[in-house]
């Protein structure tokens, strides 16, 4: 991640509320007063032209223990560049996040608080303006759309040792859209296997194979639902995800995901589900 776009999270993030002033002091700065980088990477993703991108991540071990994570989503058309920081506790719970969109040609900031109960979304630009409140009472993860990377904070949280299906809560506001999500949007997280996969290079690593399924509340009282494959590795470091069906039906968005440096695992993931 180059400097000019580490500087402008560091600016970005200098008017987050008090409970995030601990990481606002220029500790997006990897190396700096004791950041660790934990893992960084970029997703390329494969789909349609409104949906291929690539987005760069970058999770940080803060002093304070806390987890910050960085994304940048850049559109393959070129349409769209969009900024996003999400901060955790040490426990990887969210705190709050903000972000840099764009809803039109209106540039707007975006800032997610978490709050006792709920999650607090506040977006401001010069046409636009929304207020909202999400209930979480057990706390909810955050997202920006089109952000990938936050839903692998989700796995972290899934418990191994008792397995099934684990429900999450999310609050979310998307960044190239004014879309806020609605009250109540769920994912259930589900571990299929944990597979050795073999590298080109002759080395072998384990993949956890997870089934998502998010399940959002639609205005006339109904679900739209959706199924993901999320992969990570043994060490919980986001390898790649795709959306299957949307709606009850098979996808045509295309969207296919995986981690830089990582084809070959990919190709093999693919191939065993065929």
């Amino acid at each position: 991640m180059n400097l000019k776009y580490r500087l402008a999270m560091v600016a970005m993030t200098a008017t987050l509320a008090a409970p995030l002033a601990v990481a606002d002091d220029g500790l997006t700065l990897a190396g700096v007063k004791g950041v660790k980088v934990l893992d960084s990477g970029t997703f390329v993703v494969a789909g349609l032209p409104p949906f291929a991108r690539t987005e760069t991540f970058e999770f940080l071990r803060r002093p304070d223990g806390g987890v910050t994570l960085l994304s940048a989503t850049t559109m393959t058309d070129g349409a769209l560049r969009v900024q996003a920081r999400y901060d955790y506790d040490a426990a990887w719970k969210a705190v709050a996040a903000t972000g840099r969109g764009l809803y039109e040609d209106d540039p707007v900031r975006i800032d997610m608080q978490a709050k006792p109960g709920a999650v607090a979304i506040r977006v401001r630009g010069e046409k636009t303006a929304i207020d909202a409140e999400i209930p979480c009472a057990e706390g909810c993860f955050m997202d920006m759309a089109p952000s990938g990377a936050p839903m692998f904070v989700m796995t972290r949280h899934y418990d191994r040792a008792k397995g099934g299906v684990q429900a999450f809560q999310w609050a979310a506001q998307d960044l190239p859209r004014p879309v806020t999500s609605p009250d109540n949007q769920r994912a259930a997280l589900r571990l299929r296997r944990e597979v050795p996969v073999k590298r080109a290079d002759g080395s072998t690593m384990t993949i956890r194979d997870f089934e998502m399924i998010e399940r959002i509340p639609t205005p006339d009282g109904g679900v739209f639902v959706m199924e993901f494959d999320l992969w990570t590795d043994d060490a919980d470091r986001p390898m790649g995800y795709r959306i299957n069906s949307t709606g009850g039906k098979p996808s045509t968005s295309g969207v296919f995901g995986f981690r830089q440096g990582y084809e070959d695992v990919r190709d093999q993931l693919v191939a065993a589900k065929r």
